[in-house]
Order: C-alpha cells, then sequence, then structure tokens
C-alpha cells in the first residue's frame, strides 16, 4: 500500500525548479508509504512514489522501470504469483518477486486489457514511454483512491490522495457546489466529484489512457461494469452455500499473501467473525486480531469480539475509547482532505492505530452488507415496498405525507410509535423514500439550513437525483437490487471504503476486504433478494453458510452499528458555543447558508424537539474544511 503522484506538464518538461513542489505534493502522503520514497523523472513526465513495504521487501523499490515502461502503483494485486506464471511462460524475465513488475510485464503484454486480469485493489500509473501515454486504472470497486486535476496552465495532476493536489499552487480551488450538498445530504461526496470543480475521482471500474501530447477531453472507459452482473437468480440453497465458501475462503486466502504479518479487524459482528474465521483455516499460528471498546454498553461490542477471539484461539488486543471522546474533529479534515461526516471514521482511526502496534496489514468485514442486503435500511425497504404497493398513490402521497410532516421526531417515545421516517418513506416513491431513509439530514432541515443564494446555486441539483439517474440504469430490475446498485456505486465508495482507506493510511496499516473479491462479487450480485432478506434479517446466506464455523451467539446477534451518540454529546454543549463554532466567519463569508435555519436548527435540538445531531456534526467539520482551506469563495 503506497502513496503515488503524477504531474504531466502540458507545456515544457519538468525542471529542477519543480522539484521542490513536486517531492512536497509526494511527502505529504508520508503516512501512505513510509517504508520508502521514489521519483523519476524524464521529459514533460514526473511519477512520485511513497512505500508501505508488503510484499518483497527489498525490491520492490517505486517507481519501477523495464525497458521504456514505467509505473508508480498503489493497492495490492493478490493474483500476481499467477500472473507472473503466465508471463514467464510468455518469455518475460522478472527481477524481482513483487505485483508490481507484473503491471510493467503485464502491460507490454495484454496492454488495456490487463486490467480484467487483475485481482485485487489498485490504482496506478504507467508511463509507456516509445508512444507517449499514460495508462491510469482503478480496482472495480474503488477500494483504493485516485484523484485527478487540471491545473490553470493545463497540466494533468494524479494523486491517491486530495491533500497532494492541493498543494500545487496552480490548481483551482474553488468549491464544487453539488459536491456540498452531496455531503450536507448524504455525509459524503458522491464519486466521481470531489470537493472542489477542478479536481475528480477516478471512477471505481474506470480507466483512462492519455495521449500527453494532448491532455485536454480527457475521458474514463469503464472495463467492468456492475450493472452487467446483477440478476436474481434463485437457485438451491445448499449450492449456493458450497459455493459461497468455496469462494469466500479463496478470497481470504489470497487476502494472507504477503511477506509480512496479516492481521484482522475483529468487531464482533458477523462479518468480522466469518472473516477471521476463515483465517483460521488457513495459518497454524494464532491469528492477530484488534477491536476498540465503547464506556457506553450500547455501543460496545469489544465484549463479543473478544469471545470470538477465545473461540478462534486468536491473539486478540481491545483499545479503550470513550463516546464522547470527540477530539479528533479537526484531524478528520487532515485525513480526508473534504468534509466527511461518518463519525464512525474516529473510531476506526483509533483501531487503525491501535492494530498498527502490531500488524502491516488486517482483513476487514467491509462490503459484505452491500453484498448481502445486511443493512436495517434494506429491512424497511422491503417492508415499506411491501406497503407501498398495497396503498393507492393518492393516499400515500397526501395522507401520508401530512401524518409525516406533523408526526412527532423523538426517540423519547416508545420505538412501535417512532413512525416518522417510514411514514415519509411511504409517502414517496421507492427510490425517493430510500434515499430519505439514508440521509443524514431531511430535505426539510436542508431547505431551512441554505440559503436563497445556495439554492440557485445548486440549480436544482440533489444527490437524491443522483439516486434516481442510477436505479433508471438498472430499471429491468427488481427494487431492491436497483438499491443495491445505488449502495454499489455511492455510499460503498464514497462513505465506506474512504473511511477505511484515508483511517487506515493515516496510520501506516493496509486494510484488505475480502468480501470485495470481485469473482466473489459477480456470483453474490447475481443472487435474488430473498436469498439474503427478510423484513427481520438480512445475510440469511452467511448465516447458513457458516453456522458450523462461526458461533450461534454471534451469527444470531442483531447488527449494532460502529458509531457514537452525537444527539446528546451536542446537547452537553451549550447552546451559545455551538453556535459560536456553527456559524463562524468561515460559514458566514460563503453565502451558502441562511443563519437563521441554522440557528432553529440548533434551538430545535437543544429544546429536543427534534433530533438534528447528523446536521449539526455536518456543519461542525464543514466550519472545519472551511478554517483549513485557502480556497476560493463565490
Amino acid at each position: 500500500m503506497c502513496g503515488i503522484t503524477c504531474w504531466v506538464k502540458a507545456k515544457g518538461n519538468v525542471h529542477s525548479d519543480d522539484d521542490a513542489l513536486f517531492k512536497n505534493m509526494t511527502r505529504s502522503m508520508h503516512h501512505r508509504g513510509p517504508d520508502g520514497e521514489g521519483y523519476y523523472v524524464k521529459g514533460q513526465v514526473a511519477l512520485g512514489h511513497t512505500r508501505l513495504a508488503i510484499v518483497d521487501i527489498d525490491n520492490g523499490q517505486q517507481p519501477m522501470k523495464r525497458a521504456e515502461i514505467s509505473v508508480t502503483f498503489n493497492g495490492e494485486i493478490y493474483n500476481f504469483v499467477e500472473l507472473k506464471e503466465e508471463l514467464q511462460s510468455a518469455g518475460f524475465v522478472f527481477q524481482t518477486h513483487c505485483d508490481t513488475e507484473v503491471l510493467l510485464h503485464g502491460w507490454a503484454h495484454w496492454g488495456e486489457g490487463l486490467v480484467n486480469k487483475l485481482r485485487g485493489m489498485f490504482a496506478f500509473v504507467i508511463w509507456d514511454e516509445p508512444v507517449n501515454k499514460l495508462f491510469v486504472a482503478r480496482d472495480r470497486f474503488g477500494i483504493k483512491p485516485l484523484y485527478w486535476g487540471i491545473t490553470n496552465d493545463g497540466d494533468l495532476l494524479i494523486a491517491s490522495e486530495l491533500k497532494a493536489l492541493k498543494l500545487h499552487p496552480k490548481l483551482n480551488k474553488d468549491l464544487c457546489e453539488q459536491a456540498i450538498e452531496d455531503f450536507f445530504s448524504l455525509g459524503y461526496v458522491i464519486e466521481p466529484k470531489s470537493i472542489f470543480k477542478s479536481v475528480r475521482k477516478l471512477s471505481a471500474g474506470h480507466y483512462m489512457t492519455i495521449d500527453l501530447d494532448n491532455l485536454s477531453g480527457l475521458s474514463e472507459k469503464a472495463y467492468w461494469q456492475l450493472k452487467e452482473h446483477l440478476s436474481s437468480n434463485h437457485e438451491n440453497v445448499e449450492k449456493l452455500k458450497i459455493e459461497f465458501e468455496t469462494l469466500l475462503s479463496e478470497s481470504v486466502k489470497l487476502r494472507m499473501r504477503a511477506d509480512v504479518q496479516v492481521g484482522a479487524f475483529l468487531s464482533g459482528g458477523v462479518d468480522s467473525s466469518v472473516i477471521v474465521g476463515n483465517m483460521t483455516k488457513h495459518t497454524e499460528k494464532p491469528v492477530k486480531t484488534s477491536s476498540i471498546g465503547f464506556d457506553l454498553s450500547a455501543y460496545d461490542e469489544s465484549f463479543f469480539a473478544e469471545r470470538v477471539a477465545k473461540h478462534f484461539n486468536c491473539d486478540h488486543v481491545t483499545t479503550s475509547v470513550s463516546v464522547n471522546d470527540l477530539s479528533l474533529v479537526d484531524k478528520l479534515i487532515d485525513i480526508y482532505d473534504e468534509p466527511f461526516a461518518d463519525n464512525s471514521a474516529i473510531p476506526t482511526f483509533i483501531l487503525s492505530k491501535a492494530t498498527n502496534k502490531y500488524v502491516k496489514v488486517a482483513l476487514s468485514g467491509d462490503g459484505a452488507d452491500e453484498l448481502l442486503f445486511g443493512y436495517r435500511n434494506h429491512q424497511m425497504f422491503l417492508f415499506e415496498d411491501r406497503l407501498r404497493s398495497a396503498i393507492p398513490s393518492f393516499v400515500r402521497k397526501h395522507l401520508l405525507g401530512s401524518l409525516a410532516k406533523y408526526y412527532p421526531d423523538s426517540r423519547f417515545i416508545p420505538k412501535l410509535l417512532r413512525a416518522k421516517t417510514t411514514l415519509e418513506g411511504l409517502s414517496n416513491d421507492k427510490i425517493d423514500g430510500y434515499h430519505n431513509a439514508i440521509s443524514i439530514s431531511s430535505q426539510t432541515a436542508l431547505q431551512s439550513v441554505y440559503s436563497y443564494k445556495f439554492k440557485k446555486m445548486l440549480n436544482n441539483y440533489s444527490s437524491l437525483k443522483v439516486f434516481r439517474k442510477l436505479a433508471k440504469e438498472v430499471n429491468d430490475q427488481e427494487s431492491l437490487k436497483q438499491v443495491q446498485y445505488i449502495d454499489f456505486k455511492t455510499y460503498l465508495p464514497g462513505s465506506i471504503l474512504t473511511k477505511v482507506d484515508r483511517a487506515s493510511m493515516a496510520n501506516s496499516l493496509e486494510v484488505r476486504v475480502p468480501f470485495l473479491d470481485h469473482k466473489l462479487v459477480e456470483w453474490g450480485l447475481k443472487l435474488g433478494p430473498k436469498v439474503n432478506l427478510n423484513v427481520r434479517t438480512g445475510k440469511k446466506l452467511m448465516a447458513k453458510t457458516f453456522a458450523k464455523l462461526v458461533p450461534s451467539y454471534i451469527l444470531n446477534r442483531k447488527k449494532m452499528g460502529f458509531t457514537s451518540p452525537l444527539d446528546e454529546w451536542f446537547r452537553q454543549i451549550p447552546l451559545e458555543t455551538l453556535e459560536a463554532r456553527v456559524l463562524s466567519q468561515n460559514i458566514l463569508s460563503t453565502s451558502y447558508f441562511d443563519v437563521q435555519g441554522i440557528h432553529n436548527i440548533l434551538l430545535e435540538h437543544h429544546q429536543r424537539k427534534k433530533n438534528h445531531g447528523l446536521t449539526i456534526w455536518s456543519l461542525v467539520l464543514f466550519e472545519s474544511f472551511l478554517s483549513k482551506q485557502k480556497v476560493g469563495q463565490p
């Protein structure tokens, strides 16, 4: 795992005067690769690299060059051993035992077809000097990040993290209004947008072939399409269990390939327990596992993690933190570079920091919920979709919509009476209802917070429109498969994988995700929702497949969120203090927000009339982001 940079001059060559700037850009990602640093500069191209040494420790330095082809690469190619053998049989001679060299010879042999051969997580830049072209690619699910942008001088910049690009003085740093809307509605920026208009994220499963004689009009091309694998097969469960166990076991085994010790995150939930259980099949040594414990029982899973660790004879460590410890708020901006409101990023950062003391690589259970319908929102969607189909449209939109508007929004009334979100969901169309359910702020709250000027800037854009567009791309699929498609295209890369990559790499820890092996995902996407989901539970196939491996007290547990109690935390802060932070000059100078609207949100929350914790959290983070940036404002 590493940090990569690339700078291509539109006019002239990279000069010695550019050397300090390019090295500073690369070194800004030292945390991604503290084990080594390298550069290759020739003509109009500069490649940079910071290395976290995992495979072939002594010989894997980058950028790496063979003949007239160079590469800077971040990630892991898990099937590099098999690809190396294939290339050797074709006559290629290898000087190392690392996966990086496979990319170089693979490009020479397969060209653009290289990416279809790769099984792993990756983002890389290959420079083919004889044809004066760059080949830039990212893995199928966006596990590894890659940003690119064009400077005011027309130069092309590429990097693993936005912080590297921001150091270039000629990069325009005007904020993207649509990205701001994404953030305040969902808590993250939907890819391929970034918080800056001038910078994009290379889309997951895409590549760019760039003619260095013409840097204008760059475009991405898909090499893997999620929608091509969506279907709703309902095969024999016993057959599916065998296939699932085989595919996941193979995926875990591949991800244990390393020349350093490999451990795992162990939350005590189903997903991580299944991963750890599979790891024990492929090693005779105790698996090193890490978990995090909270000082409030409602949020603490460490007891279950420790029981699972004991069951599998793991070498386990638990790190305890306070649920009210939000001292790392400002640190989040440094880590993520753009506003990011998933408050589980803080415990993920702390867990990664603790894990790095014992291992360089950790496996995690991320991706299982998206693949196997594991979120509570999936259960609610199924429930609401059944009700929606039974209630006439007029009744849903008008009667239920009115009820939702006036229904109390409170967590202090009995659970059975907390129907506001359900009523709102039923009053909307299915995709609108799902968007409402997973949004961190209601549309009513956002309309109150946004200024009239900002609403005009948005020109009717909303993150909901992205959801609707994605649903239309797979409108031949049933509703839940459309939701699965949306999750894979938005929440998974934009929130889950972004959170884990930045939090772990900020601590020089590589995290691998076996549930996102593309062969496993392609198999899983073909399963009908009924295989995994009913209104009471999700991931049914997981429980059935691994019933003999994982203890029943884990398989039958209700899912716990990896989060912290923001609503109550913000009520403990004096209203005047919170208002001073949220309505700072940084916020007011943007003209994005309505001052009275923000005041009303804060007041309603403090008076316990409504829960606006996540809305306030996003405002706090955005203020912190603005205070750390020197960006163009409207």
